[in-house]
């Protein structure tokens, strides 16, 4: 036991002593269920198959809606997730269990589960465990069930349908098990040490107030329970169940010294157990960092898929397939979108490929190169990137070397090499991959003027969006004429998402005009089997895509109102997948401050850069254009070379002009907002879009301005809450 307290002391002074009055959140978020999104019961072509999945996603989600509301509590506590402790955990604690009789004790049983909860919450004053129950208010009508779970007789409508007393000795079943749980956790706590109070509810997310007297137990155990409601205004239930309690139970008269080393002991002892998975301690569990990481690793990786239980058969996802062999092997993601895999297996030689960021582009773009030089030996492909800081050319690099394909990067900002030059290298080199990556700005006659040279050569064309900022329909038709052509013999593939930096441009209502424009001639040169869109995010946690959605959404909605954008070159984007991670944080600067701008960003690189957390190399910072003031970019720029002093592991902070083609486990945002324009929606979507796990975006207006001059700014933002923290910052 003295070995867990030292264990558990270490990690609260590494990462739960916060002096800001601010919840821990160990860890930072439901990282340890990976599910598929199925389709929505209500869609009329969604299987009858697909009950028991959605029932597990429904699970999920009931234990996210808990986990927000304790993220979003302001307060001195730390909310331990998922805790689980074994019975030589428990018998470490009990100092009164006797091991000889004892079944459990005997081998490695004692390392089998004794008990777990949904949360263990270490207040100053008590502990808090709440379990947490996905069950729908009693229907008063019959539901429908799978058969083989429902009884059939007397009272049954018909088989598969579960009558409304079946329903609530299910509900109540559901409640039986939970208290059994949440006595479990109190044992435990007391035999740690005593005379500590322990307050305990099950929480029901989707369970109105209303049906509270559907429950069958005493009135002292349905006062435990926490609604749907209770969840929704959780300030005032917590302030009237926990913080009371708290005051009631505290008796002042108590040795204060006493009840401060019983807390502690306590504290440190769960911390230790919650980190100690059997006998194997890990303290970097508690890191925001490691919680990043561990998610990026599975979202980077396609593991997604709720995967049955053995000997159980599920349903197949219609939505989401085993990725192609080539895309498993080489690049390591196991699963793909329905819609990516039939991009893949595209017989077409000319694909116009677009989709938002996270839609899969570079993933398909990286395997069909692949698997076109595996197909003969005399192929060659040169793949364009049009790129920036931080740009992700490492997803090719990495693949082609697992693949054991010859390649090498050639950087160019297009004053390095003539056109002739560029293509006696490339005709010159021995490796079958030659990625070019264009670092500047490319007119678009000498792009043009380029294309003919590479006639030897399948070309490859990814974040093609550069380019078609600038251009005008005239060129495009010449663009895709020559496209057309050059695919007459070779594979031309092009990513392209043209939603991105509208900004851009001089005139928006001209860039707005130009898209309509450019749509109409990518649409009467190219079959609709040339034209593809991607959709379905993958790449981005499931909160951070909801809130992509909504950003994209308005700033599509913005453009619908004057002009009728085509879906391929603007499509929606839909989260892909369920996977949670911690919350993003919007900051919202009430006025402009370059000071609190850097307080902000300081504490934000310190919460994802400590113990066991990230790398700088991990961390991206994205902000404005030269637009921006100049005490904002120096600000930036000492941050960073500060933190990228002595040291190889670099932090990269770019312009959001130039990071269109970049990503980050983590990113931190600056984002000046003035008004809710095309140009600022697009921008902003643009900048967050670069993260795949976690993102803390600071908002600020204008020198001289707050955000209340810009009307509906502030609610558009309050609208992105369910997804996001937000914290107000006023002066």
């Amino acid at each position: 036991m003295d070995q867990y307290l030292k264990n558990g002391a270490e990690i609260f002074k590494n990462f739960c002593s916060s002096t800001n009055n601010q919840q821990m959140m160990l860890p930072r978020a439901p990282d340890q269920t990976y599910i598929d999104l199925y389709p929505d019961k209500d869609d009329p072509e969604s299987s009858f198959n697909f009950r028991e999945e959605r029932q597990h996603q429904s699970d999920y989600e009931a234990e996210v809606v808990v986990y927000r509301a304790l993220e979003g509590k302001d307060g001195n506590m730390i909310v331990l997730h998922n805790f689980e402790f074994t019975h030589h955990q428990y018998r470490l604690c009990d100092k009164g269990h006797v091991r000889r009789g004892c079944p459990k004790c005997k081998g490695k049983k004692a390392e089998n589960k004794e008990g777990e909860c949904d949360f263990l919450i270490i207040c100053p004053e008590l502990f808090v465990v709440i379990e947490v129950k996905n069950m729908k208010n009693v229907e008063r009508e019959v539901v429908e069930c799978e058969p083989d779970l429902c009884t059939v007789g007397e009272d049954s409508q018909q088989p598969g349908r579960l009558t409304m007393d079946q329903q609530l000795e299910a509900l109540n079943g559901t409640f039986k098990k939970s208290i059994e749980q949440r006595n479990k956790m109190v044992k435990l706590i007391d035999c740690i040490d005593e005379g500590m109070v322990t307050l305990q509810f099950t929480a029901y997310p989707n369970f109105s107030k209303a049906y509270r007297e559907d429950f069958s137990g005493s009135g002292d155990q349905n006062s435990t329970i926490i609604f749907k409601e209770d969840l929704e205004n959780f300030d005032i239930w917590w302030s009237e169940n926990v913080s009371k309690s708290s005051l009631v139970h505290n008796n002042p008269t108590s040795d204060s010294q006493e009840f401060s080393t019983k807390h502690e002991k306590i504290r440190n002892m769960l911390l230790a157990i919650w980190s100690t998975d059997k006998n194997n301690f890990n303290q970097a569990k508690c890191s925001l960092g490691h919680c990043i990481l561990d998610i990026d690793k599975r979202l980077k990786e396609g593991l997604f898929t709720f995967k049955p239980k053995k000997g159980k058969s599920r349903e197949q996802n219609p939505g989401v397939v085993k990725a192609p062999d080539v895309i498993r092997n080489y690049i390591k993601i196991e699963n793909v979108t329905a819609e990516q895999y039939n991009v893949f297996n595209s017989d077409e030689k000319l694909v116009w490929i677009s989709g938002p960021a996270g839609a899969g582009k570079t993933v398909i773009m990286c395997g069909k190169i692949i698997q076109l030089v595996q197909s003969a030996k005399e192929i060659k492909v040169v793949l364009f990137r049009i790129t920036g800081g931080g740009n992700n050319t490492q997803v090719y690099q990495r693949a082609l070397q697992n693949a054991d394909v010859n390649h090498e990067k050639v950087i160019t900002d297009w004053d390095k090499y003539t056109p002739s030059e560029l293509c006696d290298y490339i005709a010159e080199s021995a490796c079958r991959v030659i990625i070019v990556e264009i670092t500047r700005y490319l007119p678009i006659k000498e792009f043009l003027g380029r294309l003919s040279k590479f006639e030897d050569c399948h070309l490859f064309f990814d974040d093609l969006q550069r380019v078609m900022f600038s251009i005008t329909p005239e060129q495009c038709g010449v663009l895709i004429d020559n496209l057309l052509k050059l695919s007459l013999r070779k594979y031309i593939w092009i990513a392209c998402d043209m939603g991105q930096d509208c900004y851009l441009q001089e005139s928006t209502k001209q860039y707005l005009q130009n898209v309509m424009e450019l749509s109409n001639v990518i649409t009467d040169k190219l079959n609709p089997n040339q034209r593809v869109i991607l959709s379905m995010n993958l790449r981005n946690t499931f909160d951070l895509s909801k809130v992509l959605t909504i950003i994209r959404d308005r700033f599509i909605g913005l453009i619908s109102k004057r002009l009728d954008i085509l879906e391929m070159v603007l499509p929606r984007q839909v989260p892909g997948h369920f996977i949670h991670g911690p919350k993003s944080v919007i900051h919202i600067l009430d006025s402009y401050n370059v000071s609190t701008i850097g307080e902000v960003l300081i504490k934000e690189l310190n919460k994802l850069c400590n113990v066991n957390g990230l790398n700088n190399s991990d961390v991206g910072i994205v902000f404005n254009y030269l637009r921006d003031s100049s005490d904002v970019l120096s600000l930036v720029e000492d941050i960073v070379h500060k933190r990228n002093e002595n040291i190889d592991d670099k932090m990269i902070a770019c312009y959001s002009r130039n990071s269109y083609s970049a990503e980050w486990p983590a990113v931190v945002v600056l984002h000046k907002m003035y008004e809710l324009s095309e140009g600022n929606m697009s921008r902003l979507y643009l900048k967050i879009s670069r993260a795949r796990v976690f993102c803390s975006v600071v908002i600020y207006p204008e020198k001289g301005k707050t955000l209340e001059d810009y009307g509906d700014v502030l609610d558009f933002l309050n609208k992105l809450r369910s997804h996001a923290h937000i914290v107000r910052h006023c002066h």
